[in-house]
């Protein structure tokens, strides 16, 4: 009985030494590793800094003419179309000009009437005055009365008055004036360039208060901008600027300030700023919307970073740096000019400390991050 008892004690020692090992083996511990993020960095660098602000402006001819309908007449023939080139006096449109041809006729007829009558009266002249010179002598030999004298003055002075000269130069005014009106149904343009528009159709009628057409010199292109007073003491006659016209080329083109306007526009309260725009490859057009880039305030060897290293938060501006345990960190900034690439760093950073410049609006205080190659391009 009692060998029974000593081998059953040994039994539950045994299961529990096997429960005991089940239990423990439930108790390992899973480490998990933290992933780190890809970043890119760049250093923090001394450079000159060109503060710059853009103005947007439509391209237009420096020479562009809109071309206005003299008389209200039907369109009825049209030979050019947008886009085609055209010389200074080439017909673009006619319009009606029947009951102009008829008023022409009319006043060729008079011309030939004033002219046929303005004949005889130099003939009659003539005459009136051989007697006139008779009938002084006359009157000087004792041979001829007063009244005879002065009824043939009085026939002389009425051809020679000029009435007949006055009816043929108003005969031929009246021709000019129509010729003139016969002119003006045809639409010619003005100056050698293109034509950008054609504001009427086959069968319309003209109005002189609504453009015909447009015609423009696309050799000689500008763009206007409208400049607030906070930038315009940093833009001078003569000075390049960056013009960016994003439906011919994501490149920029190099454009010189024109003119600058001394005077604010009485109703925008801005001032007008003019740049020349080459186009010696004529693939700018008038019309396209042209972004000015336009350098003001400049800097010399100031502290820079990317724009886009700085995060603005809450009112301020904060960069992340990586520390030495690769971890991302916080840094308060304080900020000052800036272009399109660079912003200058007046606190906060100190020149070659490293920035994260791409991943930065990924990553929180103490986020562990990778560094790959390339982010100072």
């Amino acid at each position: 009985m009692r060998k029974s008892n000593k081998s059953a004690f040994l039994v539950m020692i045994l299961l529990l030494t096997m429960v005991l090992g089940l239990g423990g083996c439930g108790k390992n511990t899973e480490v998990v590793k933290e992933t780190a993020l890809a970043v890119s960095v760049t250093a923090a660098q001394k450079m000159d800094l060109v503060q710059n602000v853009s103005y947007a402006g439509i391209v237009r001819g420096r020479n562009e003419v809109t071309i206005m309908p003299k008389v209200p007449a039907r369109v009825t023939a049209i030979y050019l179309k947008p886009g085609d080139p055209v010389k200074a006096g080439q017909t673009i449109m006619t319009l009606d000009s029947s009951d102009l041809n008829a008023a022409i006729r009319q006043a060729e007829a008079g011309v030939a009437q004033a002219e046929a009558a303005l004949r005889t009266n130099e003939i009659r002249l003539e005459a009136a005055r051989t007697s006139y010179d008779r009938a002084q002598k006359l009157f000087a030999a004792g041979a001829l009365s007063q009244a005879d004298l002065d009824r043939v003055k009085a026939e002389y002075d009425t051809l020679n008055s000029g009435t007949a000269e006055a009816a043929a130069a108003s005969a031929r005014a009246a021709l000019a004036t129509a010729q003139e009106a016969l002119d003006k149904c045809n639409i010619t343009s003005p100056i050698n360039g293109v034509l950008g528009s054609i504001n009427l159709q086959l069968g319309q009628t003209a109005s002189p208060t609504l453009p015909a057409a447009i015609v423009t010199d696309n050799a000689d292109l500008e763009v206007e901008v409208m400049v607030n007073e906070n930038d315009v003491s940093y833009i001078e006659p003569g000075s390049e600027v960056d013009i960016l016209i994003n439906a011919v080329s994501a490149d920029r083109i190099k454009g010189k300030i024109d003119s600058v306007s001394t005077v604010a526009d009485p109703i925008k309260r801005n001032f007008a700023v003019r740049v020349a725009l080459p186009n010696p490859d004529g693939k700018i057009r008038s019309g396209m919307f042209a972004e000015l880039i336009i350098d003001t305030i400049s800097k010399k060897d100031v502290l820079c970073i990317p724009v886009n290293a700085v995060i603005p938060k809450g009112g301020s501006s904060i960069v992340y740096i990586v520390d030495k345990n690769n971890k991302a960190r916080p840094v308060d900034v304080q900020t000052g000019i800036k272009n399109n690439r660079y912003i200058e760093i007046t606190r906060g950073l100190s020149a070659g400390q490293q920035v994260i410049t791409k991943g930065n609006t990924l990553v929180n205080d103490g986020t562990l991050v990778r560094v790959i190659a390339g982010g100072g391009k």
